[in-house]
């Protein structure tokens, strides 16, 4: 679509125009890559305001905000801190028992760290512009939050303490180490290290279990990037005390050595098998015949198909997923009849179709589990989105995979904090998945119009500002109430 030019002359980087009508609006973006459409999603963002010839309208709360601190009335953001706080109570009281001098400073900076990505520079700022100073009061000074990071990088027993409050009870989930880039000189535990996407830059590892019971994270470790994922995992576990945590990899774990080092440390495993593989017995799938699976099950209201068989000690389980494979059958027609094709690649490529129909729609694992029970080995493997959700939370919500630390205790502390973050952020996450929303409202559109609510100070008096319309509408369908409470 084009725009005219005094329109386009208004847009700036991470920002994106929008047309309704004769009108012209400008909104802040920003995108993450969609694991299942291998492509960026777009992700909007604050709306900036109406576009016109004569320049750029600010929305209409800005300009009354404006136009009361113009007239020596002091606003504060009030909504989203305060409801961090109420939602939060029980992990406030936790940092208390655990860090009684500091806990004021580590919740501020967690909260913030959720809802503006906050680096340690800008904490000061946004403390004091928002309600929750005055609160709590705790004191955001750069050079005192700094000393803090490297005094909780100190205290590893007592972190550990804290988090032996999250691990108790439920079954446990692991997936492979994902990547923390370093850039700083001090760190003595990174290393120069290679992942998947060829980055090189320096490197730790960090690890994260996740409590599938209560729905969150349970526990984390930063890990020297020379250490090998298996015998890291093994002294994560029996750090957290958790027991029967079970390891789901990705296709590209599975190995005999790895399988090997699991079952010697005694690690419970579910390995995707690449397709290919000659563990992987396709008889019963090619021969058509439904009676010759072991069972059936629904997930996610689509039939799931599976039969297994032992190798050793070790089952193998496939499963058939008939949606998949009607969707994987559409793409390799369309492809083997793509007429951008020259007649010999159409021929093999309808050859190819021919040759691996009988493995489309499956997914072949391997596991230590003793169970016949497709169904619930279908749904370990499934749950591995919830660890990948938290990664994705850490990088991509929180931009917290690239670390100006200077030594290995401030990125400890520095670990800490964004793990608290990522605790703030679930208990949202299951209060939009209890009040059945959350394909209506992300995290960040709950925090973005909880922004929306001020507190204004008129003479010597604190007051609420009014709410908007669609804040209300989203407070209403939480059921959340933004309290008055003073806590010191």
């Amino acid at each position: 679509m084009e725009y005219p030019s005094w329109v386009l002359s208004r847009k700036r980087k991470r920002t994106a125009i929008e047309r309704h009508g004769d009108n012209y609006y400008l909104r802040e973006v920003s995108s993450v890559w969609d694991k299942d459409k291998h492509r960026a999603r777009k992700i909007s963002g604050k709306y900036l305001g109406k576009i016109t010839a004569e320049g750029l309208v600010p929305p209409k709360h800005e300009v009354v905000l404006y136009n009361l601190t113009k007239n020596g009335i002091t606003v504060k953001e009030y909504g989203a801190t305060q409801f961090l706080m109420d939602l939060n109570k029980d992990i406030i009281d936790l940092i208390k028992k655990y860090f009684p001098n500091d806990w004021r400073e580590i919740f501020v900076f967690a909260a913030f760290r959720l809802l503006r990505n906050s680096p340690i520079k800008n904490l000061d700022f946004l403390n004091t512009t928002s309600f929750i100073y005055d609160t709590i009061n705790a004191d955001m000074n750069g050079r005192l939050i700094g000393r803090l990071l490297r005094e909780l990088g100190t205290e590893r027993g007592t972190i550990i303490e804290f988090l032996s409050n999250f691990v108790t009870g439920g079954e446990y989930l692991a997936v492979d180490l994902t990547h923390v880039f370093s850039l700083s000189e001090n760190v003595v535990s990174e290393m120069t290290g290679y992942n998947s996407k060829k980055d090189y830059a320096p490197q730790v590892n960090l690890l994260y279990l996740f409590n599938l019971t209560r729905s969150m994270p349970a526990y984390f470790r930063t890990i020297v990037g020379s250490i090998s994922s298996v015998s890291a995992l093994s002294r994560s576990i029996k750090e957290s005390g958790i027991k029967d945590v079970v390891l789901v990899g990705d296709k590209g774990f599975y190995s005999i050595n790895n399988v090997n080092d699991l079952e010697k440390e005694g690690l419970h495993y579910i390995l995707p098998l690449k397709r290919d593989s000659s563990l992987v017995n396709y008889d019963t799938v090619r021969s058509g015949d439904m009676r010759r699976f072991s069972g059936h099950f629904i997930f996610e209201r689509r039939p799931i198909h599976y039969y297994s068989y032992s190798l050793d000690k070790r089952k193998v389980f496939l499963f058939l997923d008939e949606k998949l494979k009607t969707e994987e059958m559409k793409d390799a027609i369309q492809r083997a009849n793509d007429e951008e094709k020259s007649k010999d690649e159409q021929d093999k490529s309808r050859e190819q179709f021919y040759e691996m129909n009988h493995r489309m729609g499956t997914i072949a694992i391997i596991t230590d589990l003793q169970t016949n029970c497709g169904e619930d080995v279908y749904s370990f493997l499934k749950q591995r989105v919830n660890i990948e959700q938290l990664y994705d939370t850490f990088k991509n919500t929180l931009e917290a995979d690239r670390s100006y630390m200077r030594d290995d205790y401030q990125l400890e502390g520095w670990m800490f904090i964004n793990f608290v973050a990522i605790l703030l952020y679930y208990k949202i996450y299951n209060l939009l998945v209890d009040k059945k929303v959350l394909k209506k409202y992300s995290i960040k559109d709950v925090l973005l119009h909880l922004e929306r609510v001020h507190k204004l100070k008129i003479g010597d008096k604190w007051i609420t500002s009014e709410v908007p319309r669609k804040t209300a509408n989203l407070i209403e369908k939480l059921e959340i109430h933004i309290t008055n409470d003073q806590r010191s």
